[in-house]
């Protein structure tokens, strides 16, 4: 899979479809789905390639209180990257403030109550 691929799959859900025709529910699912997949597979490129596993933390955060995230396994320092994802009980993205990142863990808040998702890669050395 490609990125092309994905951006056919989004333009078709949105950008491209005929014109006064409200975005489908399922072909905006379809887009979130190839999306998701397509960074997997990002992923899994990346773990293959030697740079090392992903690690990833959850749960839940209460508006405007820190959240700490405590990764899977330990990095040996803080040089990683990481992505986080917040959905509302709506399932409707929320923005994630980050306070802090240590080796052991990251540190957010988020402006309403939310669930988060955090997936982390070392950098390649």
């Amino acid at each position: 899979m490609t990125y092309a691929d994905v951006l056919v799959v989004i333009q078709a859900a949105l950008s491209k479809r005929p014109s006064g025709q409200k975005v489908l529910v399922s072909a905006h699912e379809a887009a979130e789905i190839k999306i998701l997949d397509y960074i997997e597979q990002l992923m899994n490129s990346v773990v293959l390639s030697g740079c090392g596993s992903s690690v990833q933390a959850h749960g839940p955060s209460t508006a405007r209180i820190p959240l700490t995230l405590s990764w899977s396994s330990e990095f040996p320092d803080t040089d990683y990257s990481f992505t986080i994802n917040g959905f509302d009980g709506h399932g409707n993205p929320v923005e994630v403030i980050l306070l802090e990142k240590n080796n052991t863990d990251i540190v957010i808040k988020t402006l309403v109550n939310a669930t988060i998702t955090a997936i982390a890669v070392p950098y390649a050395t």
